[in-house]
């Protein structure tokens, strides 16, 4: 059984006429091209106001991630990209990485600053390299087998109390399987670890497994409805935090945010992608390039670990409730592109939420205090009652006096007779 990469073989929204090279691209880097340096700010990281979280968690002492790690379930992280990793699992141990997917996306996670200039979301987490694809060996991504998955998130299970995982992050579109939910429903529910996946691009090629349902040419399940709850897993399950990417940036707007990736109403979250600035395998800087789901789950799973440092105790669940009720939107109006809205991480460090253990909100907290129900206004004080009372009292002992002397005249009169 196979899956996709979700970046891999996404459209590259074209950026204005004054992008960079091909060079500073991440997707283009190779482990022989020689090591350039990107100096340009990322623009997601701006939209996002990541500079801000970080300067919050640091006025506290924390440093931003510190205290645990984000495992990257991907192509491998490679040796020369200088990222920091903890431990690693492989396949191919002796076989040095070549795909730069995997690179690429821990670099938005967890990539320190070069400079001045800020990387990683998270710099502060550590990187544990859970490699279970190589494009070099199979001849591309799209030849990624679930059951690989499943052994890496075996593996990140196993090891997880070892290297203090918290957040794995799985960037792929994967074939469903009966291991495949159970792994993921146990690292959530048994070792309370976030899972955040890409919520998936639209197909590009043939090879694509979505392509025949979702290509944008003759897709059978293109149009009015398009949903691609049901194709794209990790994501389509509810244990999973679902993140699609937005056009954020200086992306070329004359071509729909649905040209690249789908609509898709398991999304929980979006984040803006283009023009983001990550790591490539021989150790550049480098720019990403593309709106797509892949970097957007990255992102997202940065903020994750953002989240987990500003409140070790809280369980996945109180997370997810930090991160949906304060995103653009609401739960209430989920999107298929959005679901709850875009990411907003200084809100989600910052507003006074009390999720319970569960995830549910108090409901006298937020908007449903203003939906109690006004007391009815309470009648003001009768200062007369008092002396109403005794008026009615002497007026019924007159009336019955003289009822009794009316009643009692023509006995007397008659005694006088």
């Amino acid at each position: 059984m196979t899956a996709v990469a979700l970046a891999a073989a996404s459209l590259g929204l074209v950026a204005p006429a004054h992008a960079e090279p091909e060079a500073y691209s991440c997707m283009g880097l190779s482990d022989n091209t020689a090591r350039v340096t990107d100096s340009s700010t990322s623009v997601p990281y701006e939209l996002l106001g990541i500079d801000r979280a970080q300067q919050l968690l640091k006025a506290e002492g924390r440093s931003p991630g510190g205290g645990l790690s984000v495992a990257v379930v991907d192509s491998g992280i490679s040796d020369s990209s200088g990222l920091v990793t903890v431990a690693g699992r492989s396949p191919w141990p002796h076989r040095d990485v070549t795909d730069p997917h995997g690179t690429a996306v821990a670099g938005l996670i967890a990539a320190r600053a070069r400079g001045d200039k800020p990387t990683g979301i998270a710099p502060g987490a550590k990187l544990v390299d859970v490699r279970v694809y190589d494009g070099s060996d199979t001849g591309g991504a799209d030849d990624i087998d679930t059951d690989d998955v499943v052994a890496g998130l075996d593996w990140v299970a196993q090891h997880a109390s070892d290297y203090s995982i918290r957040v794995v992050n799985i960037s792929l579109g994967l074939t469903p399987t009966t291991d495949l939910k159970r792994v993921v429903h146990h690292l959530v529910h048994d070792l309370d670890i976030a899972v955040v996946a890409s919520s998936g691009n639209r197909p590009q090629d043939e090879t694509d497994l979505l392509w025949s349902r979702f290509n944008s040419e003759d897709g059978t399940d293109t149009g009015p409805g398009e949903d691609a709850a049901d194709a794209v897993y990790p994501a389509a399950y509810d244990d999973v935090i679902a993140v699609n990417a937005t056009q954020g940036g200086p992306v070329d707007r004359s071509q729909p945010l649905s040209a690249a990736v789908l609509p898709n109403s398991q999304t929980d979250l979006a984040a803006p992608t283009f023009y983001g600035v990550s790591i490539g395998v021989n150790g550049s800087t480098c720019r990403i390039d593309q709106v797509a789901t892949s970097w957007a789950a990255a992102e997202v799973s940065g903020v994750v670990a953002l989240l987990r440092t500003a409140y070790p105790r809280d369980t996945v669940a109180q997370i997810r409730a930090r991160l949906e009720n304060t995103a653009t939107g609401t739960p209430l109006d989920r999107t298929k592109f959005e679901g709850n809205g875009v990411v907003q991480p200084v809100e989600a460090l910052t507003r006074p939420l009390h999720p319970r253990k569960d995830g549910t909100l108090p409901r006298a907290t937020g908007e449903e205090q203003s939906n109690v129900r006004a007391a009815a206004p309470q009648p003001q004080a009768d200062v007369l009652a008092a002396t109403r009372h005794h008026a009615v009292w002497w007026g019924l002992l007159g009336g019955g006096a003289l009822l009794v002397a009316l009643m009692l005249r023509p006995v007397l009169a008659r005694r006088r007779d």
